[in-house]
């Protein structure tokens, strides 16, 4: 069960989807052993992110870290999006040991959206 301090972010689909268009960056990650699965599509202008969009399944820490990733990389510069993911996920109070994977599986996407 994720902490109570995720929870707005667990049940927050405000940028969930995706974008559409030649200048959308795709990136899918999915952890081999539980199946989490993380989707994002991001758009770039003027070398900054000024839309994300996300689908993801598995386990809630994997939902909230997702929704806030969406919301806190806008007007980011793609080269600092993982750090800038895990500055909001250790404002937000962090994640326990057993969901730290879910930052690592947004970063992989992240990453594999050639951020």
């Amino acid at each position: 069960m994720v902490s109570a301090r995720w929870k707005p972010w667990l049940l927050d689909a405000t940028h969930a989807g995706e974008l559409e268009g030649d200048d959308v960056r795709r990136g899918r990650a999915e952890h081999p052993v539980c199946g989490d699965l993380v989707e994002l599509s991001l758009r770039c202008v003027h070398g900054r992110i000024e839309a994300v969009r996300w689908r993801a399944s598995g386990c809630p820490a994997t939902m909230a870290v997702t929704a806030l990733c969406a919301k806190v990389l806008h007007g980011t510069v793609p080269a600092d999006a993982t750090a800038a993911l895990a500055a909001a996920v250790a404002a937000h109070g962090g994640l326990a040991v057993h969901e730290r994977h879910a930052e690592a599986l947004v970063g992989r996407a992240l990453r594999a959206a050639g951020c």
